[in-house]
């Protein structure tokens, strides 16, 4: 392999006792619907953060007596799928916080600009001049919280994003150790 492929694979590796080591000991349904086990999503965002970017390939190294190829199966659609959702979930958390954050900066603005128009009265009655007083800082208030939204906010969460999505198109290879 050379230095190029190096770089723009990922391949992360974890050993397992057994299929189980994958999904939460407290969830007891079926191994088509139980949950990711914490350790495991955490192991593969520790081993993903020292990679480089690309694909990712996730070796899973399983005891040659326990392998079941029907079982690889099943659980290599269920980790696809189960981070798809993590994926979308935080899509639609990200769409929702833009959406909040541009009603904040709307709403900022007007106020702002009805803070603008108060001020232009010539005559500078204590109620005109309150008002104000009170919608100016609103104004900004609102724009900045409004900006924090759509740039910060959105910063934070899309490395969680890039993870879940990573996952989600991983090749999955189970080999025997």
């Amino acid at each position: 392999m050379d230095h190029e492929e190096l770089i723009s694979s990922a391949r992360l590796s974890i050993w397992l006792d057994h299929y189980d080591d994958i999904f939460s000991d407290f969830d007891s349904r079926t191994i088509t619907e139980r949950a990711l086990s914490d350790d495991f999503i955490h192991e593969a965002r520790k081993m993903l953060k020292e990679k480089p970017n690309g694909q990712v390939e996730l070796k899973l190294l399983v005891p040659e007596g326990l392998r079941n190829s029907e079982t690889e199966k099943v659980v290599i659609l269920s980790v696809h799928r189960q981070f798809n959702r993590f994926a979308n979930v935080i899509k639609i958390e990200m769409k929702r916080i833009r959406k909040q954050g541009y009603l904040m900066c709307s709403i900022g603005f007007a106020l702002m600009i009805a803070a603008t128009y108060i001020g232009s009265f010539s005559n500078k009655m204590f109620y005109v001049t309150a008002l104000q007083v009170i919608i100016e800082p609103a104004g900004w208030f609102l724009t900045w919280t409004g900006f924090d939204n759509i740039f910060a906010n959105m910063r934070k969460r899309s490395p969680e994003l890039d993870f879940n999505e990573k996952m989600a198109q991983s090749e999955i290879i189970f080999l025997s150790i």
